[in-house]
């Protein structure tokens, strides 16, 4: 056992373990402080716990796993996914008008977390493949109706936070694996001219919500709240901070949903601007690190799933941050490996696990056969 273990710590890339571990860390103390009274544990700090050794077994079983099966299989789970986006329209949990949630006994799961990760991986396999040429219109098309039927679906629980994620992760794997430049354009354009048409199937605490992104002060106590107190939680704690636990902001809830979707916020009342910089340091390494680790990849399909990993964790801190700043609409987007969340977090730490794998691939001697 001693063995396998010391094995397999010798393959695994320490440096992005100990970077995603590292932020885990500072996200328990954190969720521990927005959802505690006092030093009484909440039930929810057991569950982040709970969910948190769930993940970390996750990484470590995909991390074992040939990430060439999951790109084989990727078909299969883009179908799964699909399934189960439209089982929640049906039988899902309804919260806020939202139906998001799969119960499963005790458990609850998203089903657009895994809608996420099969898009990762259709669009890594199709445009991967050596025998694909993605210089054809009829490609293009097929490429995005890939995309839009998950989106549609998403669209409709409603989850516009998962949606927008996809978007940019999926125009820059499409960009890296060939697709030319003037037929990204079309498409940019294309999806301008469908605003107005998106604009009139948004819910309308979604259209609340853009007009609160422009001028918070238009609704203080109804749609901007959010986007006030979180603006006043973060400049309240200066350069270090009110102290651990010691938030106004925080501790007597003025923020909603601080414990998920606003938990920066909290950071930046309790440890103020130092606290924040050494979120965002540790992310960046992180992402510098998963970046590397598909410039190094072997193989176009390995290259660009970790592509798509890395600029989703990308694209996902830079929504959260710049939601809670107030540069950039609320979407509902947790921030990874520090917001409280059963589903993200297993789903994160199972794209470590991926990512980690290619990364063994990358450092293994390559087998050469065939006669001198």
């Amino acid at each position: 056992m001693n063995n396998a273990v010391k094995t397999y710590l010798k393959g695994v890339d320490a440096v992005l373990i100990s970077e995603v571990l590292i932020l885990s860390v500072i996200g328990f103390f954190v969720v521990f402080s927005a959802t505690s009274h006092g030093f009484e544990v909440s039930q929810l700090w057991k569950k982040q716990m709970f969910w948190f050794f769930l993940s970390l077994l996750g990484m470590f079983v995909f991390s074992r796993i040939d990430y060439r099966f999951w790109i084989e299989a990727s078909y299969i789970f883009y179908w799964i996914a699909i399934l189960s986006l439209l089982i929640v329209l049906v039988i899902g949990d309804e919260t806020n008008g939202a139906r998001r949630w799969i119960k499963l006994g005790i458990l609850s799961y998203q089903p657009s977390e895994l809608a996420k990760f099969s898009v990762l991986l259709v669009l890594a396999r199709y445009i991967g493949s050596k025998t694909v040429e993605l210089f054809f219109l009829g490609r293009l098309f097929f490429l995005l109706a890939m995309l839009g039927l998950p989106l549609v679906l998403i669209l409709k629980q409603p989850d516009l936070g998962s949606a927008l994620l996809l978007i940019p992760v999926s125009a820059i794997i499409m960009y890296v694996g060939g697709i030319q430049f003037r037929w990204m354009l079309w498409m940019v354009l294309m999806g301008a001219a469908s605003c107005p048409l998106i604009w009139h199937y948004l819910k309308d605490y979604q259209k609340e919500r853009m007009f609160v992104f422009i001028n918070p002060q238009d609704d203080p106590l109804g749609a901007g709240y959010n986007i006030i107190q979180s603006m006043i939680a973060i400049g309240s704690g200066g350069i270090t901070g009110k102290g651990y636990m010691q938030g106004t902001q925080t501790q007597l809830s003025f923020i909603p949903e601080h414990h998920t979707d606003f938990i920066f916020s909290v950071v930046g009342e309790e440890w103020g601007f130092l606290g924040c910089a050494v979120i965002l340091i540790l992310y960046y390494f992180m992402l510098q690190k998963s970046f590397e680790i598909a410039r190094k990849a072997r193989d176009m399909e390995g290259s660009l799933l970790a592509l798509g990993i890395a600029s989703m964790f990308a694209v996902q801190i830079v929504i959260n941050v710049g939601m809670t700043v107030g540069l950039l609409p609320v979407t509902g987007l947790t921030l990874p490996f520090i917001s409280y969340g059963g589903s993200s977090l297993v789903f994160s730490y199972a794209a470590i696990g991926i990512l980690l794998n290619i990364s063994y691939a990358n450092r293994r001697p390559v087998l050469v056969t065939g006669k001198n």
